[in-house]
């Protein structure tokens, strides 16, 4: 954390709608779409005006401050339909979701949540947008994938 990941997963978004044209959904799992906002006004990204322009829309995963009751099969069907609704609205190009540590985290299952990854991650591919998806390391060198499943998805790891 504090390592710039949302920063990078915005500016991959904002330089798609304003350099070519991309419109993007921004899918956030730990900051408020007023703090994406704000934060990116400091850097001169008029994210709103892109919002009010329908090029940009910020979907709002983050879980609920009371906490969540899990009960039964975790899966992530209804936030997959959630982002491949808002793609289809916004004729979405490009996709960024702000963290995928942030669903592991949520849940103790972690081979559950690694097989909606992959769910997520092919629907994404099926659609055809360009999504950047961030993550966090546990230590500075050594493996990538904190939790086993963010290398093996990815076509890339930045």
């Amino acid at each position: 954390s504090g390592t710039g990941n949302t920063l990078f997963a915005v500016q991959f978004l904002h330089n798609g709608i304003t350099q070519f044209d991309d419109p993007g959904v921004f899918v956030t799992f730990e900051e408020s779409p007023n703090d994406i906002i704000k934060n990116s006004h400091s850097l001169g990204w008029d994210l709103q005006k892109l919002i009010d322009d329908g090029k940009l829309f910020i979907l709002d995963a983050s879980p609920d401050p009371e906490g969540q009751e899990v009960v039964g099969n975790f899966d992530l069907s209804a936030l997959i339909e959630r982002i491949q609704y808002a793609i289809r609205k916004y004729k979405a190009k490009r996709v960024s979701v702000d963290s995928i540590t942030a669903i592991f985290q949520q849940y103790d299952a972690a081979s559950v949540v690694r097989r909606e990854i992959f769910r997520l991650v092919a629907r994404l591919k099926q659609i055809g947008v360009t999504t950047v998806m961030t993550t966090e390391r546990v230590e500075e060198y050594g493996p990538v994938a904190r939790f086993g499943v963010e290398e093996f998805v990815s076509d890339n790891v930045v």
